[in-house]
């Protein structure tokens, strides 16, 4: 079995007009959603890894010593965008995207049998910014 999904909610602020220099700045968060529409396969994977419902669940199949991985938790967005009034090109852009799971190496595919949970973090920052 393989398995990978994630539910968010958008959180959009204005957190810069300046007229003068011709630009305005988004903050676009993606946040987990009150009730997220994730399947969670086991009961393990109910309990909140973080401070709100878990939204985040990544199962790989087959290793090689035959065990399943699977990790469920939270993850969130911030997007940070500066736009360009005049035209709409976006001037730059950075994100941070960072998932909080716990992670079990499981013998079975119920995702049952399993060793014991460890803490597993994946933190992606890009940043973009329009060349002249």
């Amino acid at each position: 079995m393989t398995l990978g999904e994630d539910s968010i909610d958008f959180d959009l602020t204005l957190k810069e007009l300046n007229a003068d220099k011709h630009f305005a700045t988004l903050l676009v968060r993606h946040v987990p959603p009150a009730q997220p529409n994730v399947k969670l396969p086991a009961a393990w994977m109910q309990t909140p890894v973080a401070d709100t419902p878990n939204n985040w669940i990544d199962v790989k199949g087959k290793n090689n010593d035959g065990k399943f991985v699977a990790a469920v938790g939270k993850e969130t967005f911030d997007v940070e965008i500066k736009i360009s009034l005049p035209d709409g090109k976006i001037l730059s852009a950075t994100i941070d995207n960072l998932v909080q799971a716990k992670q079990r190496v499981c013998a079975d595919a119920a995702l049952l049998d399993c060793g014991e949970p460890s803490a597993h973090q994946i933190r992606r920052q890009i940043e973009l910014q329009l060349q002249p």
